[in-house]
Formats: structure tokens, sequence, C-alpha cells
């Protein structure tokens, strides 16, 4: 999937909720026992930023 930059005076935010694993995973800590948290946790953004971009197409139209 390909993203345009959006050019803007104000940085848009997300808010997206994970665990306290899922949030350490992302920073680097790795997890023997569960090598699934930084997969579910890039999920959960990608998702969340892809349901950002459909609401404001929609608005733009």
């Amino acid at each position: 999937m390909t993203y345009e930059a959006q050019q803007s005076p104000q940085e848009k935010k997300i808010s997206v909720e994970l665990t306290w694993n899922e949030a350490l995973a992302l920073t680097g800590v790795r997890f023997p026992q569960n090598h699934q948290l930084e997969a579910d946790a890039m999920h959960k953004i990608k998702k969340q930023l892809e349901e950002q971009l459909i609401d404001r197409r929609k608005n733009i139209q």
C-alpha cells in the first residue's frame, strides 16, 4: 500500500491501544516466548492508519 505524504502545518495524530508488551516489543525488547507481539502491534497501527485514511477520503468526496 502506498501513502502520499500529507503537507500540513500541524502533524496529524492517531491513537492506538497497545498492551505494555506490544509497546515494549516495538522498542526492540525481545520476547522469546512470544515472537508475535511486535507483529500484532504493527498490525494494530497499520489498521488504525488505514481506517483514518479511509474516513478522511470519505469526508473529502
